[in-house]
């Protein structure tokens, strides 16, 4: 593909800053960009070196890791390989928090870091500082994964977020707190080299208000990104508004959906909008782990920078296409290291290596959120996934929402497009999620207007409670 003057200036430009100025994001880039088609020994043995360096660092200057360790009789500057890594015990967001209120990162010594914060979709929010240094390289894995899709800098792009979104400054959520790290520096980037189109959320509690999805569509149509970058719910939204108004289509050559379809839905989506579907994992904390490429065979792990494990709820290793819990080491955060970090995640690994040539090995889309998992009565847990691809694989059904309680009841609310649903439709659903959930669960089926949307406006198309969604 033939590249822009704009795309030429704005790439030279990144990298006359990185060989003149701090700013050494395209420096970082172009190491990862290399990195991900080395063979998959030479990147398992950078990431084992990278290992070795933070665990001496985190043992040597961090109160807490070396006390945690040293409670457990672990000493890692004794390790030989990455698999005595599982020796050392998985950490969660709260023992974080509690650390971190108690400085025994010494962040107090420290200076030179600005914060983000997590989106508390998955449990407690809290807040992870970042030098300058560490943000470059976090940015330098975005560019990696976008440039994956074949967008390039200067190329137009959108994003459409939740309304409890860093970007957004606490516009909607009402948190004054809420801002990226290095914001000036995050959004002139944004801007000039990306050149972002920022659509407004969605920030009421319920589905249904046509006023965000016509503005949407509005600025799309007129904008014309070449990548748009948005929330499962969304991308849905859309197309149901599209739909009911007879509107004409967009076209969108590249679309980013944070979220997971099954291979119907996401297959009916890229027709409607003419588009190629991606997905990339990046929570805030840790940006850039895991990317899709061209042959959409999975994500490709980004080994180079994070080392990501699949634990049972033992903490033990998953089989591939096994389900288990995503636990990350970030191997280029010193100033607040994650090390055998729980993200609050599910996920799974796949055998084998891409076609396209990476090195990076792959995993699979996010099977939902760990304390989503549905319990039912044999005492089995299915993740969120599999029951959302029950209703995704169902073109009668515009949104959705099960909700199981916690007596085990699972309520099902269906925004149904009228024009295809009917009383076949309903027991067609019921009959598959009993399939996968067992004869004797309790499934009540409901015709909704709407779904509840959380209070960071994202939306869970399949929680535990009304409860259990509400940080």
């Amino acid at each position: 593909m033939k590249i822009s003057y704009y795309t030429f200036f704005v790439e030279s430009g990144y990298q006359l800053l990185a060989m003149l100025s701090p700013l050494n994001v395209w420096s970082h880039f172009k190491e990862l960009r290399s990195n991900q088609w080395l063979p998959y020994d030479q990147l398992v043995e950078i990431r084992w070196k990278k290992l070795k360096k933070l665990l001496h660092y985190a043992y040597e200057h961090i109160p807490f890791y070396r006390q945690l360790w040293n409670g457990c009789g672990v000493n890692p500057l004794k390790f030989t390989s990455i698999n005595d890594l599982r020796d050392i015990p998985v950490i969660t967001k709260k023992e974080l928090k509690r650390a971190q209120d108690n400085d025994e990162f010494l962040l107090g010594n420290k200076g030179g870091y600005e914060y983000a914060f997590t989106s508390g979709t998955t449990g407690e929010r809290f807040k992870i500082p970042f030098s300058f240094s560490g943000f470059q390289k976090k940015y330098a894995n975005h560019l990696r994964q976008v440039y994956a899709s074949g967008w390039r800098l200067g190329m137009k792009s959108a994003t459409l977020h939740y309304s409890g979104h860093s970007q957004f400054k606490g516009k909607y959520s009402g948190r004054s707190e809420d801002r990226e790290p290095f914001m000036n520096f995050r959004e002139t980037a944004l801007h000039l080299a990306h050149r972002r189109r920022v659509l407004t959320p969605y920030f009421e509690t319920y589905s249904g208000n046509d006023m965000f999805p016509r503005q949407w569509y509005d600025e799309l149509k007129a904008y014309k990104p070449y990548l748009f970058e948005t929330m499962d719910f969304n991308l849905l939204v859309l197309k149901d508004y599209i739909d009911r108004n007879g509107l004409e289509k967009l076209s969108i050559p590249i679309t980013y959906v944070l979220g997971t379809y099954s291979p119907s839905l996401r297959n009916a989506l890229e027709v409607f909008f003419n588009t190629e579907l991606f997905n990339r994992y990046s929570p805030h904390e840790i940006e850039g782990v895991a990317f899709a490429c061209h042959e959409h065979q999975g994500m490709h792990m980004a080994i180079d920078s994070y080392h990501i494990e699949f634990l049972d709820s033992h903490h033990q290793p998953v089989r591939p296409e096994e389900i288990g819990f995503i636990t990350v080491t970030d191997l280029d955060n010193y100033v607040f290291p994650l090390i055998r970090y729980q993200v609050g995640d599910l996920g799974h690994y796949k055998e084998g290596l891409c076609l396209c040539g990476r090195g990076l090995p792959l995993m699979g889309d996010i099977d939902g959120r760990a304390r989503d998992l549905f319990t039912l009565k044999n005492g089995e847990m299915i993740p969120p996934s599999k029951i959302a691809a029950v209703l995704q694989d169902e073109p009668a059904v515009t949104l959705f929402q099960l909700i199981q309680n916690d007596e085990g009841k699972i309520t099902v609310f269906i925004v149904p497009n009228e024009n295809l649903f009917t009383d076949t439709t309903k027991e067609q659903i019921k009959r598959r999620l009993n399939m996968l959930l067992g004869p004797d669960e309790k499934i009540m089926l409901v015709r909704a207007e709407h779904i509840a949307l959380e209070k960071n406006g994202k939306c869970c198309f399949v929680k535990r409670d009304m409860s259990a969604c509400s940080n």
